[in-house]
């Protein structure tokens, strides 16, 4: 079968399309045609073991751009492949991959948002998926996305499908903590055996809550912070950079930029911290504690409930407070509680049920397009 998978941005920071380019990769395994449509390609060599096409719109919104990059899909792809599959919210899909929260139900507690363009279009392409009686067959990835959805569309129950999380099994390797790998990767690093460290992951620091834990380094003079997915002098680390200048605490700051070695690096950390704003998931979250990285992160995350049930760190509450945070990385501090965490996380890793939701993914699509390819009449 062929299989058009259709995203608005590719670059290799992101979860989102890692998940994408990954489940492409299991189709194709599998003995299918995998072609991935986006607008926007920041890194040529990212997934060049697929054919890719860019669908370039020019527009200076992403309002705009997604509602253009929607329409040419839907022109180039339709009628062409057994399956249209969408990483993010596109007119005409067969499947939807839903990796954020619903922006109807959001505009329905803040009605005023949906006299915005950028509001009520994205609600425009949102309804082409989620509405009664549609055809979009819906991939979710934790239970709140599932209850918003469902609150603002209604869809039809057997149109929603709950994924078990989406790790992969190889950066599950605990074993770096204590293998030699984290004295290595710290001296690398330029840190000592005895620093304190602290590790951040993301592409988006605002929303992630990078500039929450910078604030943070103003207690904390003798801390070593990675940032991971951004580099000091990327458009997106403006703020956050000026910021740490102004408090005096950019010394402090160590800017790694993206990096596929996401294991090692955790493997020299302390403490992964991630003081996110809003994450449908945070899957770097449930990756920090399968290895044995001790967590503090938000209940605004959704994977925030593995940092609970594994007893592997500590969840700040929303409203978020500053102190709060403080309070949190001051207990942090304390050597015993930080091994036992970890020693809880690397445990928690061992259940067969974290790895499974891309392959559930692969499995639901491909199905999907048995369906339709039957359902034409082909063989």
């Amino acid at each position: 079968m062929r299989f058009a998978f259709a995203i608005v941005s590719m670059f290799p920071g992101g979860g989102l399309q890692r998940d994408c380019v990954d489940i492409a990769r299991r189709v194709k395994k599998l003995g299918h045609e995998v072609t991935i449509f986006t607008s926007r390609l920041y890194d040529k060599e990212f997934a060049k073991d697929l054919p890719l096409h860019v669908l370039s719109n020019g527009k200076k919104t992403n309002h705009g751009g997604q509602r253009a990059f929607s329409d040419d899909f839907n022109k180039i792809a339709s009628g062409k492949f057994d399956l249209l599959v969408g990483f993010d919210k596109l007119s005409g899909l067969d499947v939807l991959y839903c990796s954020d929260r619903s922006m109807a139900a959001r505009t329905a507690r803040n009605p005023v948002l949906r006299l915005l363009p950028r509001y009520w279009r994205f609600i425009e392409l949102e309804k082409d998926c989620f509405a009664r009686e549609r055809k979009t067959e819906i991939l979710l990835l934790n239970e709140s996305q599932l209850n918003e959805y469902w609150s603002a569309w209604t869809t039809e129950p057997n149109r929603l499908i709950m994924l078990p999380p989406t790790l992969v099994r190889k950066r599950h390797r605990p074993e770096f903590r204590t293998d030699g790998t984290r004295e290595k990767w710290r001296s690398r690093l330029g840190l000592s055996p005895h620093d304190w460290v602290w590790i951040s992951v993301g592409v988006q620091p605002k929303t992630k809550g990078i500039d929450r834990s910078i604030r943070a380094l103003r207690h904390f003079p003798d801390v070593h912070f990675l940032i991971v997915g951004l580099d000091e002098h990327d458009e997106k680390s403006t703020v956050i950079r000026r910021l740490a200048q102004r408090l005096g605490v950019a010394h402090q700051i160590k800017w790694l930029g993206h990096s596929e070695d996401i294991p090692e690096l955790m493997a020299a950390a302390d403490v992964f911290l991630h003081p996110a704003r809003y994450d449908t998931t945070g899957t770097v979250i449930l990756e920090a504690i399968i290895n044995g990285l001790p967590v503090i992160t938000t209940s605004a995350c959704g994977y925030a409930k593995h940092v609970r049930s594994a007893d592997a760190g500590i969840v700040i509450q929303e409203p978020f407070r500053q102190r709060t945070l403080l309070i949190a990385l001051e207990t942090a501090r304390d050597a015993a509680c930080l091994a036992r965490w970890s020693k809880f996380g690397s445990e928690y890793g061992n259940q067969r049920s974290l790895y499974e939701g891309k392959n559930r993914a692969t499995e639901l699509i491909v199905a999907r397009g048995m369906e339709g390819s039957k359902a034409a009449g082909h063989s």
